[in-house]
Formats: structure tokens, sequence, C-alpha cells
């Protein structure tokens, strides 16, 4: 009987634990829509591409695919930046990652199908 109490009382804190990190944003994205939205409050001149634009543009410095590509955003406001790729899906999203490569010295990271590159303002901005 004790045994099991133990393993209750173990898968009880086991799934505290995980709501606990999924609640404080460990797993947070943000949707174009939201980044956007944030950035432009924040004072950031805002500018959004359609993917298959973005793709056939002298912009495309990673050779990105349009079929894998679904908006491209990037936002300026003085020093601070942020380059954001959002991918048709999270898997597309992590295999174009592993080659993309930060070319001006901006963070950089992933979040689901989005990567981006950015200032540690702009990202903050972005609600990243």
């Amino acid at each position: 009987m004790r045994k099991i109490t133990i393993k209750i009382l173990s898968l009880i804190a086991a799934l505290t634990l995980v709501l606990a990190l999924a609640s404080c944003g460990l797993f947070k994205s943000v949707t174009k829509e939201e980044a956007k939205s944030n950035l432009e409050a924040a004072g950031y001149k805002v500018t959004v591409v359609d993917g298959n634009t973005f793709a056939d543009s002298d912009e495309n410095e990673f050779n990105v695919f349009s079929s894998e590509l679904d908006t491209y955003m990037y936002a300026v406001k003085g020093e601070d930046k942020i380059k954001m790729y959002f991918f048709v899906s999270t898997d597309i999203a992590t295999r174009n990652a592993d080659f993309m490569f930060n070319t001006d010295g901006l963070l950089s990271g992933q979040a689901n199908e989005l990567v981006y590159f950015g200032t540690r303002q702009a990202i903050k901005d972005a609600g990243l």
C-alpha cells in the first residue's frame, strides 16, 4: 500500500512540475499577428512579407524555399531589430534553423514554427 501511495504522490508532483513550467513561459510561442502588434506597440517599424515573395527576393540570405516559408517579418527601432521567419511547421523550422547562421551578431532562437534573429530588447518587445 505504501508503494502505491508513493507512486501516486510522485505522479502528482511530476504533473505539478510540468504545469508550472508550461505556465511560466518555457514553451511560449507567439503568432505573427501577436508579434506584429507587440512590436508596433513598442514603436518599431514592422515590415511583413509573404513567404513566396521573400523566398524569391535578393533579401533571402539563407536561400529558404518558398514552399517552406509562410511569412518573413522584419522590425527596426533605432539600434534594435529583429528578423522573424515563420515556417509552415515546427519540423521545417527546426530543419532550417540547423543551417541558418547569425550574420549580424544578433541573438537567435526558435519558438515552434518561428526562427528569429534579433537584439535582446527587440526579442523581448516581440513577446518572445
